[in-house]
């Protein structure tokens, strides 16, 4: 062999075997340096809040957070080779800021720090031009979704009172990871789920809270008023099913106002009970002097016949009436006795509904009360005292419901994303009056809208409703006048004989020439009492017989097989949709609670044991 290729073998044959002792002492001296782990967050959404019938109130959608990164643009630049000003000037165009600030001219200058634009929508981040995207830092964010006017300033409060549960609990990421320089590709080592907020369930139904809003905005239009607000609820229970303003704000647990004849129930409810009046005492005078040391005389608002029996007057809103009763009242018991009752209303106080920002409203006490015979005369009538919508309802459905004063709530139950129970509305209530002295009074209020100042809140199909008007001054710096302003009112609940709803309206300052609760606030009654009906699938055949249902799925959870069956067949679903495995208690059920009884074709519950 020729020395030369000889040559050159032996020296490729030496630089092999130094390179595979090189190898060797490599392996095994090289230790792996971790490099930092990779990260990619993944956004936790916000919880929502859902009416009664699973509809949301209030959600959130995903988004993307934009910062525009001016330092690395500069830099990227330079080894890229295109002009820095005017492709970041072009980027801050795109999403609408305005370069010639001083702050956003001075970062441009400096090439230093960058620019937050905030958060963009998923249709404006995807045609983002490519050309921008290297010096963008895009994050995935959930934003809360504009809602519909009705919903929005009781979604507003809402999402205030229950933020702590809403927000998301953690965000998640994807964790890459790589292990020195042999290793070409990251792997991806752990997934974190992100954790969004609970979800909140409330006695809202959408429907009824749209039709609301829809029928007293309207009413205070025709009207020229200065605002309005509804109020619908389960007088059993206590809870909201609607609650709307025309106001900016949550009027029904921020505003007040003198309430008029709408206390006048209420009055007499106390007097029957402690025995100052009974059912045959009659009234046969038809004026009533407050006090011979002032020239005021009070006579009834609309004329109708003397003398009148107790239930007359109140069908005819008689304040001559109502004043005896409350001096009578006062004259048995004393001062601190009648107002002590408005306490037991629920007035001066607040009701501890779960909304934020409600007032207590103004009760004055006995002391600061007009000296002699006249103090605290004027409460019988619905004057002197300044009440919110929500505590007024709120008393007046201790009428319609037997006796109870029962706090009114939005929140049903709270649920983690998981489907466990977070939280649960806790029912609380007190007797105030006595049945029998309840049942009086509805039939009273019965009357009122038969054949009283509420005719005009009477509802379609013969469906009885019980009910008082009231109409109150308004006090234009610190004064009332005859002329006005005025506050239009109107309770009513239904039916009558047990009833499941009962709804407040209030008009403030009507100034078209109607100020009178029958004329304007009774109306806004009757539309709303009307659409619910119709919402119950009831016609106008007056020998129909009524049954109002439930009408959403309950929550099985924690019941036996015996219970659940039991409550579902008071929902009218027939056995033959319902399907169940296992032993013990419910731990499951499809649908979801609070699913409407109208979409619901079959039933599948899951039991398993109690722990």
């Amino acid at each position: 062999m020729n020395k030369r290729v000889q040559l050159i073998l032996f020296i490729f044959l030496m630089s092999f075997a130094l390179y595979v002792a090189r190898g060797v002492v490599i392996s095994l001296h090289f230790k792996r340096v971790p490099l930092l782990p990779s990260r990619v967050p993944i956004a936790a959404p916000y919880g929502t809040i859902s009416g009664r019938d699973g509809e949301p109130l209030s959600g959130n959608s995903l988004a993307y957070d934009v910062y525009v990164d001016v330092g690395y643009a500069k830099a990227l630049s330079k080894i890229q080779g295109w002009n820095y000003r005017d492709r970041v000037v072009g980027a801050l165009n795109y999403f609408g800021i305005d370069v010639s600030s001083t702050k956003i001219s001075k970062i441009l200058k400096d090439a230093a720090g960058g620019v937050e634009v905030g958060v963009i929508s998923g249709k404006k981040a995807s045609n983002i031009p490519a050309k921008y995207r290297p010096f963008l830092n895009i994050h995935e964010v959930y934003v809360k979704i504009p809602v519909a006017t009705p919903n929005r300033i009781l979604a507003k409060a809402l999402q205030k009172e229950y933020g702590n549960y809403l927000k998301p609990k953690k965000d998640g990421k994807i964790i890459y990871n790589s292990f020195g320089a042999y290793v070409l590709s990251s792997k991806i080592k752990k997934i974190v789920k992100p954790m969004g907020g609970d979800e909140v369930f409330t006695s809202i139904d959408p429907r009824i809270q749209s039709f609301a809003y829809s029928a007293i905005e309207k009413e205070v239009k025709t009207q020229a008023a200065s605002g309005g607000e509804v109020i619908v609820s389960d007088p059993q229970t206590g809870a909201i099913l609607a609650m709307v303003s025309t106001w900016p704000w949550n009027a029904p647990v921020m505003n007040v106002c003198e309430i008029g004849s709408t206390v006048k129930p209420l009055v007499f409810a106390a007097a029957l009970q402690e025995g100052v009046v009974s059912t045959n005492t009659t009234f046969s005078v038809p004026y009533f002097i407050p006090s011979p040391k002032i020239p005021l005389v009070i006579r009834d608002a609309e004329y109708h016949p003397w003398p009148i029996t107790l239930r007359q007057a109140l069908v005819y809103s008689s304040d001559v009436a109502e004043m005896t009763i409350a001096r009578k009242f006062i004259k048995k018991f004393g001062k601190e006795a009648f107002y002590r009752w408005f306490l037991k209303f629920g007035f001066g106080v607040k009701t501890g509904i779960d909304l934020p920002n409600e007032v207590s409203g103004f009760l004055t006490p006995p002391q600061k009360w007009y000296a002699g015979d006249i103090g605290g005369l004027e409460m019988s009538i619905g004057q002197g005292l300044a009440v919110t919508p929500i505590q007024l309802i709120t008393a007046l459905n201790s009428i319609a419901n037997g006796g109870y004063w029962i706090r009114p709530h939005i929140m049903n139950e709270i649920l983690s994303p998981s489907g466990t129970l977070v939280s649960k509305y806790s029912f609380y209530s007190k007797r105030i009056f006595k049945q029998n002295v309840t049942r009086i009074v509805r039939s009273f209020m019965v009357d009122v809208v038969k054949k009283g100042t509420g005719r005009p809140a009477q509802l379609n199909g013969g469906v009885l409703v019980g009910g008082k008007t009231g109409t109150a001054e308004k006090p234009v710096n610190g004064k009332l006048s005859k002329k006005g302003p005025y506050f239009a009112l109107f309770y009513g609940f239904f039916p009558a004989s047990d009833p499941k709803y009962s709804i407040l309206v209030i008009v403030d300052q009507p100034s078209k020439g109607k100020y009178y609760g029958e004329q304007v606030a009774a109306p806004v009654f009757r539309e709303i009492g009307n659409y619910v009906l119709r919402l119950e699938g009831y016609g106008n055949h007056e020998n129909t017989m009524r049954t109002f249902l439930p009408v959403i799925m309950p929550n099985l959870k924690g019941l036996t097989l015996n219970e659940s069956l039991n409550l579902l067949k008071s929902l009218s679903i027939p056995a033959s949709e319902i399907n169940f495995s296992g032993n013990g208690v419910v731990f499951s059920q499809y649908p979801p609670p609070f699913t409407p009884i109208s979409k619901i074709k079959n039933v599948k519950i899951s039991l398993g044991p109690a722990f």
